[in-house]
């Protein structure tokens, strides 16, 4: 196959030979399909049309067209001069400006150069043609410098055909070998990439297996038994007490740094409480809970508590749970799932070696007040007599004279003493109690209900006699993971076990497979686009590798020692900015290649990493930056996994600018040819269409085929139109959604802040047994009520000698720190007594303070001394001191000996054990008082409502604030502190996300602005920005969202994967050559459009193979993924693009101005064209890539087009190769037929 380029100059046949009488500068020879080089001027060159039977080859390579007439190449000038190929010599031998010469059927064609042919002899030197190039300056072959021969496989890197290995030798008058090229470095990071890709990939492999080894073997392997462990707040104000608080009740006790008694005292303190105690062992205290033996004086071997495994049980049809068959229903249950299990004789308590307690269920206790043998054995009468017997006792339980222990258990009667005004029916084996207080629900009989005919029983409870804990996992594992947990009468709704956070961690690892199934729908969507397998796979890798490598830079450069679970996260995010990088260099590369057919390989990729970089630079450093900011979190888990996959993003962004180039060289020179479909039949060629497997093949390439063509009609026609024609519409649709967002996020119903204390933290799905009993049911039983504290007051705990301080690792929940004390502190001066005692009296008379009716001697500890003090008779032998003639306040080294007295004595006579909680002073070894605590109870319930818990922290430490300014200079570092570890999340969770995504924001919009230089385009992509953000928040404000730990990680994230599309769009908008705001959205909609959606699609799709995982990080974060994708790329597609319509900048409006930067020397996003043959120089071409049309040559740019569909069926992803014309007739002008100058025929490469 030959090709002419118009001035009679020829290109070789598809089988190496040349016409013997074409002339002009010829190309040296391509095997069948190989890529010509296009030794033609640019000017001529990017005029050229799509000859009959041209096409593309796979990745954008310009196929060779249809052999030209023989008449037209027998009208061609005479041959020039030329160098012949010897038969075992590498082919691009010849200088640039020599054709090969090769036979053409059965002749032999020579020139007056064929005596410089080279021959592989041994008695030729190489020296010989060097000696003589002052006569034979053509004799000395080098290698041409055709940018498309030089990254041809086939004459680089494969061995001549067999037609060119048996060519007749010619004979040779100055034989010589060409001397080998010396080593030259690099002149640019792209020709690192396109000269030397195998080894830019080498060292990225080794330093990943590198990075990999350290990462794995160096520090311990991440443990997430503990999900819950780095969810504290640290740093805060509260958080420094509460650590402090928690440091300090560690460290008091005997031969501790703090103690309760003085140290001379201790020991014999210590050794009276553990003889009365347990063992401290926790073998011998597991073994004695293990051991449970019970003398059966009822029914029932114990009271039900918190401790024993529980269930709640819920009507399958919706019926009232207080009927004969519900009741049974539990009991049938309790027997065949719970009771029948081989491990519960192991694990329940016993009455004696061969039988197990009873469960406490309805049924049970409605068999044992009614004198029946087992629950399976009431009847309807037995049920109504119940009934009718919990509502006449009731309205005691209700006014709380109905106690827990109105029975008298070794009487077997009414206890006289202690429920007087009780009915002996009410107290029998205290049934009624335990029956409304542990096993209905708080509606059930309630005041409001009491009065129905049959009140309704929504949920009840059931009591396991085993030990909740890991023991119970193989019972649940066994009889509840796979079953429905319901027989057609009940359902089980709730399960406690104690072992949710233990099935966590197996979980954790068993939902990989979600992850996974994501991924591999990626890799197909991927393959599908790119048409390379190679390609695809190496990305995956690229991917895998990012977060390997940040692994090690987490453990070991960061020296970070704990690893989250919401680490594992950042694999999902990471997938789909990863595919989305590599679209968007393809699809460069594509562009690239068909915008400038003749430049070389490393002109190519530099102008492709001059665009895809930047565009993959900017997305990649806000996503990370978004990510970084989390950092200013005060909570450990979110820092970590912040500063994780802000690395892993950055990590990405490398291996893509340098492993993923050197990726697509690789298979641009060694593998684009091994995997494309030849047509047709001929020499050496198997005739395509053979067995069913061919068929199957070209079926697939047409559908992918049309896939394609229908895609860049869309792309390129369709969407732009939709964009233009209803901007307006656009815009007022997008920005009713931004005000909607805005007013749900805002206004009402607005983000709430989390409903479940951290004990209780949701780590499955809301339908989850476990987490439906922690959301739901501890609420609507009054035993968890109480247990809870949502009826006990908070209380009020003065600290005085240690300072306020986190001393430990922020980033490591393990490392509290030391405990460091305040050196001015001085209570034992009398000014801190005097003081100290008013403090007590004026804190009583305020109105959070609750008032008791039995004041505890140890809250405030100063008052009781001194009542001590004043009872001491000072007439008994070696009391004084330490009695009531000396005066109040008391002297210093009076009160310091006194006050260990008292506390000996105190704790002795009233038997109160001191313990490390209990307030009072605090000594060090040598007996001086290093501390002190005060502990009163407010009249503040404790409740989760953020609003109630912030209005008595406020209240009660500005009060504390005030009165410690009027205080002694010893006793001014105190502070206050309770129960407030759930607010402290909640407080840290409000502010730290409203930061974060301020930085967010703000990073975004730097970066915008310094990438696209222009402020109008950035104030529009962070206007698309705020748009996406309200809208997706106020989504999952109605999916039912809690500003939680994890959903705080994900809301911040958003503004680094909202930005992503927008910085896309932004980047290509002012690349656009044209200048009116039109053809600039036109631009960059056909040239991003296609690699903008499918990076959504992908993280789109790697979103929903989340949504079936247990747990509830993969669901939200599915769920997240899935609304950003579709809202950031409605945002950044219509509004963004509408606004640029509407408002966008044209020329210099808005441009920063920056100093003209020196003139380039490598290949830049601007560069020069080469000049045209025949002198003169063409005009300079201002970006790397041009649009579909420009000025006025559309309509001749449509009709180019026309003529290509109807003679050339082969695309590439629905795009045509650029055609050359044949050679004009002999007496015409040789060239191509001219075009108008204003008209640049260029092939848009949409390669999707």
């Amino acid at each position: 196959m030959a090709m002419s380029n118009g001035n009679g100059d020829f290109m070789v046949q598809s089988n190496g030979s040349v016409p013997s009488n074409a002339n002009g500068n010829s190309i040296p020879a391509a095997g069948d399909g190989d890529q010509l080089p296009q030794h033609l001027p640019t000017k001529e060159t990017s005029r050229t049309k799509v000859s009959p039977g041209s096409g593309l080859l796979p990745f954008g390579m310009a196929k060779p067209t249809a052999l030209f007439p023989d008449s037209t190449i027998n009208n061609q000038r005479p041959v020039p001069q030329c160098c012949h190929h010897c038969p075992y010599h590498h082919p691009l031998c010849c200088h640039g400006n020599q054709a090969d010469c090769h036979s053409l059927g059965n002749t032999t064609v020579t020139s007056p150069l064929t005596h410089s042919c080279l021959q592989p002899r041994s008695d030729y030197p190489t020296s010989v043609c060097q000696s003589n190039a002052h006569s034979h300056a053509a004799g000395c072959c080098h290698q041409p410098t055709s940018p498309l021969i030089d990254h041809s496989p086939l004459c680089l890197h494969h061995r001549w055909p067999n037609h060119f290995q048996h060519q007749p030798l010619q004979q040779q008058h100055i034989p010589t070998i060409r001397p080998p090229r010396p080593f030259r470095f690099p002149r640019s990071y792209a020709a690192l990439i396109a000269d030397w890709p195998v080894v830019v990939l080498g060292f990225c492999t080794v330093l990943i297996v590198i990075c990999a080894l350290v990462g794995i073997l160096v520090p311990d392997l991440p443990d997430f038994s503990d999900p819950l462990l780095g969810f504290e707040p640290r740093g805060t104000a509260i958080g420094q007490r509460l650590i402090t608080w928690n440091n300090m009740v560690k460290n008091t006790g005997y031969q501790a740094t703090l103690a309760n008694y003085p140290f001379k005292y201790a020991e014999e303190q210590a050794k009276s409480h553990r003889e009365d105690r347990w063992s401290d062992d926790p073998y011998e205290r597991d073994k004695r809970q293990a051991e449970w033996n019970f003398h059966k004086d009822s029914f029932f071997c114990d009271v039900p508590s918190d401790r024993y495994s529980r269930v709640v049980f819920s009507s399958a049809d919706g019926e009232n749970m207080w009927r004969i068959q519900s009741i049974k229903s539990m009991c049938n249950i309790d027997n065949t799932r719970i009771r029948s299990h081989f491990q519960f004789g192991d694990l329940c308590q016993r009455t004696s070696a061969a039988s197990c307690c009873p469960s406490w269920t309805l049924g049970n206790y409605i068999a044992i007040l009614n004198n029946r043998s087992s629950c399976l054995k009431i009847t309807e009468r037995d049920v109504a007599h119940t009934l009718k017997l919990l509502r006449s006792c009731v309205k005691y339980y209700h006014n709380a004279t109905l106690g827990p222990d109105c029975w008298d258990v070794a009487t077997r009667r009414k206890d006289q003493l202690k429920c007087t005004s009780v009915p002996r029916k009410c107290t029998k084996f205290n049934a009624v109690y335990q029956i409304l207080h542990y096993l209905v629900d708080k509606d059930f009989l309630s005041p409001q209900t009491l009065d129905y005919v049959i009140p309704a029983l929504k949920y009840s409870m059931l009591f396991i006699p085993t030990e909740r804990g890991k023991s119970m996992m193989d019972i649940y594992l066994d009889n509840f993971e796979n079953w429905n947990c319901s027989d057609g009468v009940t359902t089980i709704a709730g399960i406690e076990f104690g072992i949710k956070h233990n099935l966590f961690q197996d979980y954790l690892l068993m939902d990989t497979s979600y992850p996974a199934i994501a991924i591999a729908i990626v890799l197909l969507i991927m393959c599908v686009y790119t048409r390379s397998m190679f390609i695809t796979l190496m990305t995956m890798f690229a991917i895998i590798s990012s977060l390997i490598i940040s692994y090690f830079l987490y453990r070991i450069v960061f020296g970070f020692k704990f690893f989250p679970f919401m680490n594992l996260t950042a694999l999902i995010i990471l997938v789909g900015i990863g595919a989305d990088d590599a679209f968007v260099l393809c699809d460069v590369w594509n562009h690239t290649k068909f915008d400038k057919p003749e430049a070389e390989l490393v002109e190519t990729m530099g102008i492709t990493l001059n665009h895809a970089a930047l565009s993959m630079f900017v997305t990649s450093f806000t996503t990370a930056a978004a990510f970084y900011a989390n950092y200013v979190s005060n909570i450990t888990a979110i820092r970590c996994f912040g500063v994780y996959a802000g690395t892993a993003i950055l990590v990405n962004y490398v291996l893509m600018v340098t492993w993923l180039p050197a990726v697509v060289v690789l298979h641009e020179r060694y593998l684009l040819h091994l995997f494309r479909c030849r047509e047709g039949s001929g020499p050496g060629r198997r005739a395509y269409g053979q067995g069913w497997v061919m068929w199957l093949a070209g079926r697939l390439q047409q559908m992918l085929t049309a896939a394609s063509d229908a895609s860049r009609i869309f792309f390129e026609k369709v969407l732009p139109c939709i964009v233009i024609k209803f901007r307006y519409i656009w815009l007022c649709w997008f920005l009713a959604l931004t005000l909607g967002g805005a007013y749900i996020v805002c206004v009402d119903p607005k983000m709430k802040l989390p409903s479940l204390e951290l004990a209780e933290f949701q780590v499955f799905r809301s339908s989850h047994p476990f987490e439906r009993y922690d959301a739901e049911f501890r609420r609507l039983f009054v035993f968890e009520r109480v247990h809870h504290g949502e009826e006990l007051h908070m209380p009020i705990t003065l600290v005085w000698g240690v300072e306020p301080l986190d001393a430990g690792d922020p980033l490591d929940p393990h490392n509290k720190g030391p405990l460091q004390l305040d050196p001015s502190f001085d209570v034992a001066s009398p000014s801190s007594q005097l003081w100290l005692l008013r403090f007590c009296q004026r804190l009583r008379n305020q109105t959070f303070y609750r008032q008791m009716e039995e004041q505890d001697f140890t809250s405030c500890f100063v008052e009781t001394f001194r009542q001590w003090m004043e009872n001491q008779d000072c007439e008994e032998p070696g009391s004084y001191p330490c009695c009531s003639q000396s005066p109040f306040p008391y002297r210093q080294e009076v009160f310091e000996l006194c006050i260990k007295r008292a506390i000996m004595e105190l704790e002795r006579s009233t038997g109160y054990h001191l313990d490390s909680k209990t307030p009072g002073p605090r000594f060090d070894a040598n007996d001086t008082i290093r501390a002190m605590v005060l502990e009163f109870q407010s009249t503040y319930l404790f409740t989760l409502a953020y609003e109630k818990m912030s209005r008595f922290y406020r209240e009660v430490d500005a009060w504390v604030v005030r009165e410690l300014e009027g205080a002694p200079a010893g006793l001014r570092g105190g502070w206050f502190v309770s129960g407030l570890e759930f607010f402290d999340l909640q407080d840290s969770l409000s502010g730290g996300t409203l930061v974060a995504m301020g930085l967010s924001v703000a990073v975004a919009f730097a970066v915008m602005l310094l990438t696209t230089r222009n402020l109008v385009i950035s104030l529009y992509a962070i206007a698309s920005i705020a748009g996406t953000i309200f809208v997706t928040v106020g989504s999952l404000v109605l999916l039912g969202w809690e500003l939680n730990v994890l959903e705080s990680v994900t809301i911040s994230v958003a503004v680094g994967l909202a930005v992503d599309f927008a910085v896309h769009y932004g980047v290509a908008y002012r690349l656009a050559p044209e200048p009116d705001r039109e053809s600039r959205v036109v631009f960059s909609l056909s040239r991003m459009g296609s690699a903008i959606a499918m990076a959504a699609l992908t993280s789109f799709v790697a979103g929903a193979m989340m949504m079936p995982s247990t747990v509830l990080a993969y669901t939200q974060l599915g769920t997240f993924m899935m609304l950003i994708m579709c809202i950031s790329w409605g945002f950044a597609t219509f509004f963004f693009q509408c606004l640029c319509r509407c408002m966008g900048p044209q020329g210099t409006c808005g441009q920063l101005p920056l100093p003209c930067p020196a003139p380039a020397h490598g290949h830049g996003a601007r560069w020069e064209a080469k000049p045209a043959a025949g002198g003169g120089g063409a005009r300079a071409e201002r970006y790397e890539l041009e649009p579909l049309a420009v000025g006025k040559g559309r309509r001749a740019l449509g009709e180019v087009e026309e003529t290509g569909a109807a003679t050339d069926s082969r695309l590439y992803n629905g795009t045509r190769a650029p055609a050359y014309q044949p050679a004009a007739p002999a007496g015409t002008e040789p060239g191509p037929c001219p075009l108008p100058e204003s008209v640049t025929v260029r092939v848009h490469a949409n390669p999707h």
